[in-house]
């Protein structure tokens, strides 16, 4: 009883409560796969009581998560914002489930900085207020402009959205989110970098860039929100509205964009949308905004797409190709091919299940699976 009491006197309590809903599980569900009273749970999450070897190796099983996950640092959820780009019946318990995932995102970033650079950070905070307050259009459009000048980004179209929020320092993943109604994520805690996290549901490149842009928005516009602010239904509902118009200005700049759209025809907006890489929906919101088109034309032109069937799937969706995050990625080969770290340490320091950090860091499946060892003793050598 000593030697198992010391094994885990380093056991995390925060870890368990952490695991169970960041797998979605209330407390008597865990109980029940753990064959044991939903009070010996809590007691294990207060710290009033340390799980045995074998319970602890059910949890593990439970939860899928390996032993080293709980027997490091909480990253349990803060009060800082995490940003949903989602519908509205988006659950709250998948909203948390995904909260946790940036985190995580965040602790593998976190240990692969600790090991080599990644770029600098140059993204900046335009409105710093913890208090909500509604932000004019025009003075959003001009913070978008402000951005792209930053970037050196001119006003013409921007190739790889994605590649181009990676070089500037934001931390970035696509992954499998479980609740198909939310599209994407993002945070940015004061003093970390800003993480974004994608679905990888969306099998659209102008969806995806849209996403990031409008995530991107949340970020420059709304980081240093309480949590309380963001709450209130109608301060949401206009946050999400400043984050859209964020998106389009960026994608789509005012001095370039309206002067190219000469026509009113879907074939038209189906030529731009090749060279702007941005959807015909959020092209004509865009045109609407800037009152280059009307109402009544953008209203008209919606209709011709839902009578050919362009709402849910536009033309050019099939061929633009899909952006993918590379920033984690790279570091992982780089620390593989130079011997720094084996993969094996990779997943028990970083502690988190092999298949869930490949996905997390965009990895190729079984990436970080060991080699078989050569255990040949004789080598074949002809004389």
């Amino acid at each position: 009883m000593e030697l198992n009491k010391a094994k885990f006197s380093s056991f995390v309590p925060e870890r368990l409560k952490e695991g169970r809903e960041a797998r979605g599980l209330t407390l008597m569900e865990l109980a029940e796969f753990l064959e044991i009273s939903h009070q010996a749970v809590s007691k294990y999450e207060k710290g009033k009581n340390v799980p045995t070897s074998e319970i602890l190796e059910k949890i593990t099983n439970a939860l899928e998560l390996p032993l080293s996950f709980f027997l490091k640092p909480t990253s349990s959820l803060t009060e800082e914002v995490v940003f949903f780009r989602s519908r509205a019946a988006a659950t709250v318990k998948s909203k948390k489930i995904h909260s946790y995932r940036i985190n995580w995102l965040s602790d593998i970033h976190k240990y692969l900085e600790e090991i080599l650079d990644f770029p600098k950070l140059t993204l900046p905070r335009y409105i710093d207020d913890n208090k909500y307050s509604p932000i004019n259009f025009e003075e959003i459009d001009e913070l978008a402009m402000d951005l792209r000048k930053r970037w050196g980004l001119g006003n013409g179209p921007i190739s790889n959205v994605l590649l181009l929020l990676e070089k500037q320092g934001i931390i970035i993943s696509k992954t499998n989110l479980s609740d198909i109604k939310i599209d994407a994520c993002s945070k940015w805690k004061r003093l970390e970098r800003p993480y974004i996290l994608l679905g990888n549901q969306t099998s659209s490149a102008c969806r995806t860039r849209f996403d990031l842009a409008h995530e991107l928005g949340h970020l420059v516009l709304h980081a240093n929100l309480d949590k309380s602010e963001f709450n209130k239904k109608d301060n949401y509902t206009q946050i999400e509205k400043e984050a859209n118009r964020f998106a389009s200005a960026f994608l789509l700049p005012e001095p370039t964009f309206a002067q190219e759209v000469y026509s009113n025809s879907l074939e038209h907006f189906i030529s731009l949308k090749e060279r702007w890489n941005v959807s015909i929906a959020a092209m004509l919101y865009r045109a609407e905004q800037l009152d280059i088109l009307s109402e009544y034309q953008v209203q008209y032109l919606r209709k011709k797409m839902a009578y050919n069937n362009m709402r849910t799937k536009e033309p050019l969706d099939d061929v633009l190709p899909l952006e993918k995050p590379a920033a984690l990625r790279q570091a992982i080969e780089l620390i593989i091919e130079n011997n720094v770290k084996t993969k094996q340490d990779l997943i028990y320091e970083i502690g988190f299940l092999r298949e869930e950090i490949e996905e997390l860091a965009n990895l190729d499946p079984f990436f970080l699976l060991e080699e078989k060892e050569n255990t040949n003793v004789v080598k074949l050598t002809f004389k």
